[in-house]
């Protein structure tokens, strides 16, 4: 007989395997900056998308996460994404940090690929110079990420779809030449103008919390909002499978406890 445990673990498999149906899912995300992803997390979305042959990326604490960088390569995970890069000096130091380890495991066959998350006005004032940077120094950069939700917040604007975060969108997007760029930030169906209008001018993905979709040309609004509920859809399988596996662990220790308790007392 199936536990909660066991079928909670189904369901998540089988909400993967609807994103892989669409052919249209390029990564898993994972989070230790907002989310606080725990090791043992990492591992289950690890083996996952290793069995599926899907990216995993992982944004890591800042662009001196040391530690993070370091779980990012020991556990395989295919993109680095770097928050808050808003200077010369946080993007020399992440890569300073990503080759710090690029030496130490330098036997794996591929390594994690770098993305910036551009995600305050600060960020995207200075973007020019970091992109000189990056080409000066010739940084392995390989994806600019748009952060809308941060954005909006540090633009003081309330709707990440609005006219001005369009704007920013639009003059990033001038370097899809040199970079893949993907959009995040709170995705909702509302959200499907301003990504079809950025697909049209080579967009090359969209995210949401935990999934990243390849831009399509063209794209219908049925299916940009069929893709979105499914990797809705996924976090809720994700989030519940989350919750019972500490709580399996949580009832371990409580029984153990118990036991402790009981003896003591003797």
């Amino acid at each position: 007989m199936f536990s909660i445990f066991d079928k909670l673990e189904l369901n998540l498999e089988k909400s993967f395997e609807k994103l892989l149906n669409t052919n249209s899912i390029i990564a898993i995300k994972a989070e230790f900056e907002a989310e606080g992803t725990r090791i043992e997390e990492l591992i289950i979305l690890s083996e996952l998308c290793c069995n599926k042959n899907i990216d995993l990326t992982l944004k890591v604490g800042g662009p001196s996460a040391q530690r993070d960088f370091y779980e990012a390569f020991q556990l395989g995970a295919k993109n680095i994404l770097i928050p808050m890069v808003e200077s010369e000096y946080s993007l020399l130091s992440s890569f300073e940090t990503y080759s710090k380890f690029l030496s130490i495991f330098k036997h794996l066959n591929t390594v994690p690929n770098l993305f910036i998350n551009i995600e305050s006005s600060l960020s995207f004032r200075n973007l020019d110079k970091i992109i000189d940077i990056v080409l000066k120094e010739k940084l392995p950069l390989s994806t600019i990420v748009i952060g809308r939700s941060d954005l909006s917040e540090s633009l003081k604007i309330k709707d990440v779809n609005s006219k001005k975060v369009l704007n920013i969108s639009e003059q990033i997007l001038e370097y899809k030449n040199l970079f893949n760029i993907t959009l995040g930030g709170n995705l909702t169906s509302e959200s499907f103008n301003f990504i079809n209008h950025l697909n049209l001018k080579g967009l090359h993905s969209f995210e949401s919390r935990k999934c990243t979709f390849k831009s399509k040309i063209p794209m219908r609004y049925e299916e940009f909002n069929h893709t979105i509920s499914l990797g809705l859809e996924f976090e809720l399988a994700w989030l519940k499978y989350k919750k019972a596996f500490y709580t399996n662990r949580s009832n371990l220790d409580n029984n153990r406890i118990k036991i402790i308790e009981a003896r003591l007392k003797k």
